[in-house]
């Protein structure tokens, strides 16, 4: 115990203070340049790959061929300007593109008439847990009538009477 306030008057103050201090997670400068870049001309978007293995890769700034495609690792991918996604770096607003290697198109949220035909939708979950929830906590057991735990009981004792009874005739 005599430990423990000792280390507490070392290293209490010096624990709060880094208790306190909470960083806020900071952009890599190279993607926000990239953003930037990709943000001032109209013939360049820039990318964020998912590529097969499963990893999301550092951001690409490609250009766009023909108005609708563009072309990573000789893989042709289509955009959509409905399928770019806002990317709030600071103050700025950025366009960007979520392109997975196995798909020619970009992930977005235009196929959610889709998805709720399939029945992955989100859309109605919040209502579903909170009904769940409330029915969860309304929902109480009755208690068991007395006259139950009676006539229960006099059918154990008149079990337990036959059984002994049986028991004592062969014996």
């Amino acid at each position: 115990m005599l430990k423990q306030l000792v280390n507490e008057k070392k290293f209490g103050e010096k624990k709060q203070d880094t208790l306190n201090k909470t960083k806020k997670f900071r952009w890599p400068s190279a993607w926000k340049s990239k953003a930037n870049k990709a943000s001032k001309k109209r013939e360049l978007v820039m990318i964020w790959y998912l590529n097969i293995k499963g990893e999301i890769e550092q951001p690409l700034v490609v250009p766009i061929y023909s108005g609708n495609m563009v072309i990573i690792r000789n893989k042709i991918h289509e955009v959509d300007p409905r399928a770019m996604w806002n990317w709030k770096v600071g103050m700025k607003n950025h366009k960007v593109l979520i392109v997975k290697e196995i798909d020619r198109r970009p992930v977005s949220n235009l196929d959610l008439d889709e998805i709720r035909k399939r029945g992955d939708a989100t859309d109605s979950d919040e209502f579903l847990i909170k009904a769940a929830i409330r029915a969860q906590t309304t929902t109480t057991t009755k208690p068991v009538s007395k006259w139950i735990w009676i006539i229960l009981g006099i059918a154990v004792v008149g079990v337990l009477i036959f059984f002994f009874m049986q028991k004592s005739g062969t014996g």
